[in-house]
């Protein structure tokens, strides 16, 4: 699989993030694929005609691919791709895909509800991987990020190497619902801490270089 970088997107509210990345991955001249493998299947409800297509749509020169569920994803073209992103969700058997991915991003909100399903698939873990936590919709209160590291235990079952924590911000849930609603979705309003993380992602993970991480960035959340 030379030439391909794998990342996973593991828990929930993350839908976004991963049409956001293909964005930008696609205008920064990568070849890009996103793979399902989430039980909930949100993915499919988040571009046109998602819900009535087979196991495979083409959004805007990115494939998706759907119901991927269950088995291996050895037979898909990974190697035709620079670029694959993979909703893994708390899907206990995406377990095999770990070893192949560069790094694996854990997102969640705070609702109990996802940390403890999400906090089951991570203490299951056979690998330690390279991880990313991404904390969503934070409010002031006691519950707070180093109880919930705590809690999906992300520094004992992974090898911890980046983490953000955004408050809830209603103009950025807004932007956050027009990436499901709009055939072509413009992220402009989201705040710096979001940008950063995307930022930080091309150009640590995918090695691109800033000024063409920047001008992707840019021209993404335009509409591009």
């Amino acid at each position: 699989m030379t030439g391909t970088t794998l990342i996973g997107f593991a828990g929930f509210c993350k839908s976004d993030i991963m049409l956001y990345l293909s964005r930008i991955l696609h205008i920064s001249g990568s070849k890009v694929a996103i793979i399902d493998r989430s039980n909930e299947q949100e993915l499919r409800y988040c571009v046109p005609d998602g819900a009535n297509c087979g196991n495979m749509a083409e959004y805007r020169n990115v494939d998706i691919y759907f119901d991927y569920c269950k088995g291996s994803i050895a037979n898909l073209p990974l190697t035709e791709y620079s670029a694959v992103l993979i909703d893994l969700g708390v899907n206990y058997d995406t377990y095999e895909d770990i070893k192949s991915l560069k790094v694996l991003y854990i997102v969640s909100d705070l609702n109990r509800y996802h940390i403890m399903p999400l906090s089951a698939w991570i203490k299951n873990l056979t690998e330690k991987p390279d991880a990313v936590r991404i904390l969503r919709d934070t409010v002031f209160g006691k519950i707070r990020a180093e109880y919930i590291d705590f809690v999906l235990g992300t520094r004992e079952f992974t090898n911890l190497v980046g983490a953000y924590e955004f408050a809830f911000d209603e103009i950025e849930y807004s932007t956050r619902l027009s990436a499901q609603y709009d055939d072509i979705f413009k992220f402009q309003r989201i705040p710096k801490c979001f940008k950063k993380m995307l930022t930080d992602c091309m150009t640590e993970i995918f090695q691109i270089e800033p000024k063409t991480a920047f001008y992707a960035l840019k021209k993404a959340q335009a509409g591009g």
